[in-house]
């Protein structure tokens, strides 16, 4: 009885070893000769509580061997899945890399990502995906400071100083100074108003008086009392409003064309007292003429910035008497012919065109 359980075990192990070799497990070396094993033992310890020939030999080996490849496959499972996991993770860590440098590139900010643990499959359970929970953005209130605006200064005084240049039928004079000043106001964009002030001065001396020209014993004894000619001095007082476009106020150079009215108090008088030159009862030496007119003009110019505050202005302009002069004379009479050639010369100064050149200073505010 013993040696024919012994064949029966030699028998069922050869038959064993075939068909493991045969189905292809690619289990581990050392695992698959133990669940070998374990088979055989199964199937002689089954062989022996069934001698009375219940199950054949060939069912307990298949029985063995489809519990060996059930083994065999969740463990070939549990490797996938174990490969699977790994991957997932790595994949996630990527993920939560860039998304972090993207948002922190967005709001210079950290953001958490929050990862949940894998979950260990549990054989023979069906694997369970890797579960990563949504990441959490945190809001952050950044105070962003405005830019200041920029002060648009309307309003500007410009100090000028300049020359004058008086050319007519008889007359072609040239002033000796020209100052004033004048404030102006944006009223548009790049239109503006304004008021000023100017006061304009020449020196003249008379060389075509009457006298001179006599051929009496006046003309040598006026000669002898005033030489050449009689000395003239000329002021005038301006007072104008003016406007000015601006072709462009984007620029640091911004060109302009305007227009003035002004009102203007002149006066003419000899410098001289006379030196006590008495003619025909007249006592030379009190001659002045002063006279009152309005005048109208034209501008031309640009306006230099420097900042936002100071700038430089540059203008020539062309003016003309409208209305007829108010005038007044000094305590002479009109028979004193030095009278009667102040007021000509007046006349002439007033009917002649004016072209003034002036420059200064633009302070705004």
């Amino acid at each position: 009885m013993k040696l024919k359980v012994e064949n029966k075990r030699l028998t069922f192990m050869s038959l064993f070893l075939a068909t493991a070799i045969l189905a292809g497990i690619s289990a581990p070396k050392a695992h698959a000769q133990d669940d070998m094993l374990d088979a055989a033992d199964d199937a002689l310890q089954m062989d022996e509580m069934n001698i009375d020939g219940k199950l054949s030999a060939s069912e307990r080996l298949r029985k063995s061997r489809e519990k060996l490849e059930e083994k065999n496959k969740v463990m070939v499972e549990k490797k996938i899945e174990d490969i699977r996991i790994k991957q997932e993770i790595a994949l996630t860590n990527k993920l939560q890399d860039a998304f972090g440098k993207n948002l922190n590139n967005l709001n210079e900010d950290k953001v958490p990502v929050t990862q949940a643990a894998p979950v260990a499959p549990v054989a023979p359970v069906a694997p369970q995906p890797v579960v990563v929970a949504a990441p959490t953005v945190i809001e952050k209130i950044v105070e962003v400071e405005k830019e200041p605006v920029k002060e648009i200064k309307k309003s500007r005084v410009i100090p000028f100083i300049g020359a004058s240049a008086i050319k007519g039928d008889k007359i072609d004079f040239e002033s000796k100074m020209n100052i004033g000043a004048s404030l102006e106001t944006f009223i548009m964009s790049q239109l503006s108003v304004g008021l000023g002030l100017g006061y304009t001065t020449l020196d003249i001396t008379d060389i075509a008086n009457d006298f001179l020209n006599s051929g009496t014993q006046v003309n040598s004894t006026y000669y002898n009392s005033f030489g050449l000619g009689r000395k003239m001095s000329y002021d005038k007082l301006a007072i104008e409003g003016s406007s000015k476009f601006f072709l462009t106020v984007e620029s640091k150079v911004k060109p302009f064309i305007g227009g003035s009215l002004s009102f203007n108090r002149s006066n003419l008088k000899y410098n001289d007292a006379g030196n006590g030159y008495s003619y025909n009862g007249v006592s030379y030496g009190n001659e002045g003429f002063t006279s009152t007119a309005m005048g109208a003009g034209v501008k031309l110019g640009a306006e230099i910035d420097f900042n936002d505050s100071v700038g430089f202005n540059i203008d020539l302009s062309y003016s003309k008497v409208l209305s007829a002069a108010l005038s007044s004379n000094a305590n002479t009479t009109n028979s004193n012919p030095d009278q009667v050639r102040l007021q000509n010369v007046t006349k002439s100064m007033e009917d002649s065109d004016t072209r003034t050149f002036a420059a200064g200073l633009v302070v705004r505010f």
